[in-house]
């Protein structure tokens, strides 16, 4: 086992660090890393530390698995730090799963220890039943390609130096070496969907189609990492061009094929969303927003956050609360900046219809153009319509969110609605030979 982590600290190039923070839970995986990498630290030279955090969740075998990391870690000689916290407390106040809490805690942990005590890389006893299991959890939750890539061997500071070895080769390390260790109770609990995948699938895929599941999982993952890091090359290439901020162009973003799109969307909502647990549903709906280009869509994304289209441009923005009613009169000839909407508006005369990105109006000759949001009892005829639809009827059916309504510009000539800025016109100002060209820019 110490000569197949060696090999993947070469080829990784981590055998060369000055200094490594091992996660020591003191189950049977972290201890076999510590026991393991505290012999190569022999023949390399690189400093070890052990950092283990109490999750405040087992009571007293929570104590005990404490209290054995920190005597197994000095018992090699190696500096021993731990973490107590609240992570149900943590977790209840954020929002987020007890796990997702308990990882949080665990990195940030980690990584305040390596800022602290200038610690180069972070070692994780990650291996290749841990990232069979998780491939296959992924992919039972309907993930992508990047879900199938596994468990990456390096993230940032974090290594994972077991990831080519399996669980009964570590087992059979420590028998071998005399390494007791500590059992969560919890892993052996099939409550759990991780448990069930190991303690039942796994077991059962083996037994009745393939005894070297876990080894042809593993290896079509790092086939699918070499697919993915090709396609992720490709999507910066492309969000480069089409993406501006929390803005991208629709008719670049449609020229794209399917497989860069929704990988430029997922970026472009981690960018805006840090991250979000945003499902492949949501992403292919956007997609599917773009592709339409379907001036007005919206799309709720995740913590506030939405994806809607206007003119050609893909946005991502925050609800917000309702503002105050707002009127600005428009003259021909001039722009006008409406903070409320956060755009200009620009009014020029018109005599023929140009594909040129703007909305044409007739209108009469000395008519009184305005700029406002929704009033109570607002009508419009919408185009291609005779008879009148309540601008609030309009807004619900168009699943304009409530806080959002009030935010909705409403182009008015002569105190009558003629535009519902990127979602819908009125019949009676339709252009036809002559009249005004409205000009959005943000």
């Amino acid at each position: 086992m110490i000569r197949e982590i060696e090999n993947c600290m070469k080829s990784h190039g981590w055998n060369d660090s000055a200094s490594i923070l091992i996660g020591l839970s003191g189950g049977a995986d972290s201890v076999a890393l510590t026991h393991s990498l505290n012999a190569l630290s022999k023949k390399y030279g690189f400093r070890l530390y052990a950092a283990h955090v109490h999750h405040g969740l087992r009571g007293e075998t929570a104590d005990r698995d404490e209290n054995f990391s920190k005597c197994f870690a000095e018992s090699l000689g190696i500096r021993f730090f731990s973490l107590r916290s609240d992570v149900r407390k943590i977790a209840a106040e954020s929002g987020i799963s007890e796990e997702l809490a308990g990882r949080q805690v665990r990195y940030d942990f980690f990584e305040r220890l390596c800022n602290e005590y200038s610690i180069e890389r972070i070692a994780t006893a990650h291996h290749k039943n841990d990232n069979a299991e998780t491939i296959l959890m992924n992919f039972m939750r309907g993930s992508g390609i990047s879900g199938l890539c596994g468990i990456p061997y390096e993230r940032g500071r974090i290594i994972r130096p077991l990831l080519d070895v399996r669980r009964d080769q570590i087992e059979k390390y420590c028998d071998e070496n005399g390494l007791e260790y500590v059992t969560d109770e919890t892993n052996m609990e099939n409550i759990y969907t991780r448990n069930k995948i190991r303690h039942i699938l796994i077991p059962e895929i083996e037994k009745l189609f393939n005894p070297s599941f876990i080894d042809t999982v593993t290896k079509n993952a790092v086939i699918l990492n070499s697919d993915e890091d090709y396609l992720l090359k490709e999507c910066e290439n492309a969000y480069k061009s089409c993406v501006d901020g929390k803005k991208a162009d629709t008719v670049k973003l449609g020229g794209l094929h399917n497989a860069i799109l929704t990988r430029v969307i997922r970026k472009m909502v981690d960018e805006t969303c840090g991250k979000a647990d945003v499902p492949s549903s949501v992403i292919n709906s956007i997609a599917e927003m773009v592709r339409k280009n379907i001036t007005g869509g919206r799309i709720d994304v995740a913590r506030g956050i939405y994806a809607r289209i206007e003119y050609n441009r893909l946005i991502f923005d925050e609800y917000t609360e309702e503002c105050a009613d707002f009127e600005y009169e428009l003259e021909i000839g001039a722009e006008k900046y409406i903070p409320e909407l956060g755009y200009t508006v620009s009014v020029e005369k018109a005599d023929v219809r140009e594909k040129d990105g703007c909305e044409y109006f007739t209108v009469p000759d000395g008519a009184l153009i305005k700029m406002r949001n929704r009033r109570g009892g607002d009508k419009f005829v919408p185009l291609g319509m005779k008879g009148t639809k309540k601008l609030k009827d309009f807004m619900i059916d168009e699943k304009i969110p409530r806080n959002d309504r009030s935010r909705v510009g409403i182009l008015t000539i002569d105190e009558n609605i003629a535009w519902i800025v990127g979602y819908r016109r009125d019949d009676r100002y339709k252009f036809k030979k002559n009249g005004i060209k409205i000009k959005i820019i943000y």
